[in-house]
């Protein structure tokens, strides 16, 4: 209210004149000082160029009351620095302008400088060799004020008369935003004793439009833009001291990004294709960044509310969706669904997570050679103890909790009972979800849904027959089949010409670090067999990056991880510690956040799961191979000398004696303690509260929930948007998202078991504890 006062007082007492410009060269119609973006930072204020995001290319023209009298300048323009040209034929005069503004505090202050050169080959003119400097600041501390000075020099002419130079100041305020600028701007002359003041006002009715006004004491101007997308046309008209039109100016600008489009096709169908998503960004040596999971969950939480997109279709060919993707997925759809969008499937062999996310659909489309195999949760485990028999090797590896299976695999030959309960209640928990998210999406009974996985899997035209599909087609077909008269888009295509939010002040962001892969010290990479790992330095880096950048409200932490090394992930559960008294730290898990990724996850603000996500395996594992068995079938000998009962404790050729086992599950107990205490800080609970859901015992995310392991249900895009609510941003808006990390130019070529700093031999082949969670394979 107070803002909305302050521009109508501002308005109603602006009155005064406009100071006229002695010098040759475009005089721009809408001068406002502390919005130089309208007519040209290089023409009204060069600190301008430190908020421009990328580059431009202008062309401007001239009018008269006559006629439209031609093209007169050029104008380049990128982040940073500008370069402008101007002539005049029929006095056979140029001008050059070179300006650079420089962002002094991100998205807050800019100073800039510009130098005008005046053509020394023309004999004729006064101004012929003169030039000066443009001297000017902008400084925007809020999303709704921006405060301009320019200090213009004067030009020394032959003869008696020089041009003066002059010092301009202006206010702009947005009381409701974007749509509405108000400005007003005083200059004066250099000898301070005359001042002229102005008012101006943009207003923006719809995307793609703007109306503008000025108005002096001797003097109105009117003008408008129309954003065409890639490029944007302008026009402005201002009155002589008679108020009756003295001249107009207008200009063609290119823009290498998309802007605003008054004419944006409405009606899109948008094509989204379920593959080849990683939690982690990518780039191929010499390619272009790829998006990450967290880059299409935002898009199409925004594509939601824009009104320019009828309906999605998403093809699901060659997917590789889990079960956490595919509810995260579903969900966002869901919301896309609700805002009276359409959303429709194509699937060619629809197993259980494909089919799951294709339910909840207002139709299904598949290849009329395709299948659909939901038949329910399946989980398989392998166990490696006889073939390690065989080869001589001995896996003595401890453990803390009866559920704590991870060394299960080496060191057993069938499953446990402990690891059947908690497998089995795992799979029942997601076999409830797909279950009713099936019976939601098609309108059945759960028994109904429950029959049909008993009977399947369905060629298409069996699947057709029992209603799981609507349609047998090939993927062009679908449009058709839809009804057509939408025009497809792909999801990046049009995403690349989605207008990005031109705004004032700091720009409050949202941080998502990504951790994904297993847990070891150093940096993240690859290995060979272990695959992606992620290295607690890399991370912690990353979190100390994310959170010292300007405008940081908050960071999201997205955890994918099954655990690894117990150190570096106590280190990167201090880093979140610390990180947190600086800016709130929210967690999101992704596929499976357990064991050293809870840890990590634990001490976190707010922590968010998908109900299909693997959580919980709080326990520790610790041990060594022993080879000693197999280089004697090998015929190699080897022999120790010890300095004292302990000292061979971490020997790869000999077991544990008693002594040294004892003191092993001494460690073990005192790391298992650790953990739990640190889940029960985080957490709020008693050591017993979490040692009763700990063991080791894995839990879904719905399970995680109930017994106060996790926070919320959902994903990443909700964890996204209540961070920005717990900062006061727009909740109802998704805010700037900067995801970490991103990698640089020229790209990466990735070999397998080169890339970290330690390899799996060295990961397993001594003693350290660990925090991993049983391998399993869910089907």
């Amino acid at each position: 209210m107070m803002r909305s006062i302050l521009c109508l007082t501002i308005l109603v007492v602006s009155a005064g004149s406009v100071l006229a410009v002695d010098e040759p060269g475009p005089s721009p119609v809408f001068d406002w000082t502390a919005y130089p973006e309208v007519a040209g930072p290089d023409l009204v204020n060069p600190a301008g160029f430190g908020f421009l995001r990328d580059l431009q290319l202008g062309i401007g023209y001239a009018g008269s009351d006559s006629a439209f009298e031609g093209f007169d300048r050029i104008s380049l323009a990128v982040p940073g620095a500008g370069l402008s040209g101007w002539w005049e034929d029929d006095l056979d005069m140029r001008k050059f302008t070179l300006s650079s503004g420089f962002d002094i505090l991100e998205g807050t202050a800019s100073l800039g400088v510009g130098y005008t050169w005046f053509d020394p080959t023309v004999r004729n003119s006064p101004f012929s060799g003169g030039d000066l400097f443009t001297f000017g600041m902008l400084v925007r501390p809020l999303d709704w004020l921006s405060m301009g000075m320019v200090r213009r020099g004067g030009v020394d002419l032959k003869g008696d008369d020089d041009v003066d130079p002059s010092y301009r100041a202006g206010v702009g305020l947005r009381p409701f935003g974007s749509r509405l600028t108000v400005t007003v701007d005083l200059e004066t002359g250099d000898d301070f004793e005359d001042y002229y003041l102005s008012a101006g006002m943009e207003y923006r009715p719809i995307e793609g439009l703007a109306l503008r006004a000025d108005v002096g004491e001797d003097r109105v101007g009117l003008g408008l833009e129309a954003g065409l997308g890639g490029c944007a046309v302008s026009a402005g008209a201002v009155s002589d001291q008679d108020y009756e039109y003295s001249s107009s100016r207008g200009e063609l600008v290119f823009l290498a990004s998309p802007g605003e489009d008054l004419f944006r096709p409405r009606g899109v169908l948008v094509r989204l294709r379920a593959d080849g998503w990683d939690e982690l960004r990518q780039r191929p040596f010499l390619g272009s960044v790829q998006p990450c999971f967290t880059d299409i969950a935002l898009l199409l939480l925004r594509l939601a509310g824009d009104d320019g997109v009828s309906g999605v279709l998403v093809d699901i060919r060659h997917s590789d969706l889990s079960p956490a993707r595919s509810e995260e997925l579903r969900y966002l759809l869901e919301r896309f669904s609700n805002a009276g969008k359409g959303v429709w499937f194509y699937i060619e062999d629809g197993a259980g997570d494909e089919y799951y996310l294709a339910s909840m659909g207002d139709g299904i489309w598949i290849h009329p050679a395709g299948d659909v195999s939901f038949m329910g949760v399946s989980s398989q485990a392998f166990f490696l103890r006889d073939f390690l028999d065989r080869l001589g090797i001995y896996p003595e590896f401890l453990h803390i909790g009866e559920f704590k299976s991870a060394s299960d695999m080496l060191t057993r030959s069938d499953m446990s009972e402990s690891q059947r309960i908690a497998t089995t209640a795992l799979i029942e928990s997601f076999q409830e979800e797909l279950v009713q998210g099936v019976s939601r999406g098609r309108d059945l009974e759960p028994s109904q849904i429950s029959e049909m996985m008993a009977a399947g899997p369905y060629s298409a035209g069996m699947a057709l027959d029992e209603g799981l599909v609507d349609g047998i087609c090939h993927l062009d077909q679908v449009p058709e089949e839809i009804g057509g008269g939408m025009r497809v888009v792909d999801l990046w295509d049009y995403a690349a010409a989605m207008p990005s939010e031109e705004e004032w002040g700091p720009k409050g962001h949202i941080a998502v670090v990504v951790a994904t892969g297993s847990i070891m010290r150093g940096e993240s990479g690859s290995s060979f067999p272990m695959g992606r790992v992620m290295g607690s330095e890399s991370v912690c880096d990353a979190l100390e990056h994310a959170a010292s950048q300007p405008g940081v409200r908050a960071i999201v932490l997205r955890i994918d991880s099954g655990g690894g090394d117990a150190l570096a992930s106590s280190d990167m559960h201090r880093k979140v510690q610390q990180i947190r008294e600086q800016v709130p730290v929210i967690v999101s898990m992704g596929d499976v956040a357990a064991s050293g990724g809870y840890y990590m996850a634990c001490g976190a603000d707010r922590v968010f799961a998908d109900r299909m996500t693997l959580t919980g395996s709080i326990g520790i594992i610790s041990g060594k191979f022993v080879f000693g068995d197999m280089l004697d079938s090998l015929g190699i000998a080897h022999e120790e000398i010890e300095t004292g009962p302990m000292s061979a404790m971490y020997s790869p050729f000999q077991r544990y004696t008693d002594e040294e086992r004892a003191r092993a599950m001494e460690l073990l107990q005192d790391g298992y303690d650790l953990f739990v205490n640190t889940v029960a800080e985080g957490r709020g609970m008693t050591y017993d509260e979490v040692d009763s859901v700990a063991r080791g015992r894995i839990w879904s995310g719905r399970d995680a929930m109930g017994i106060g392991l996790v926070d919320e249900l959902g994903g990443v895009a909700d964890a996204v948007m209540y961070a920005a609510g717990m900062t006061g941003m727009d909740g109802t808006e998704v805010p700037e998202v900067r995801v970490y990390p991103s990698p640089d130019f020229p790209g990466t070529m990735s070999v397998p078991g080169f890339g970290v700093s330690e390899d799996v031999l060295e990961y397993f082949g001594e003693q350290r504890m660990l925090y991993l969670m049983q391998p399993m394979v869910l089907d």
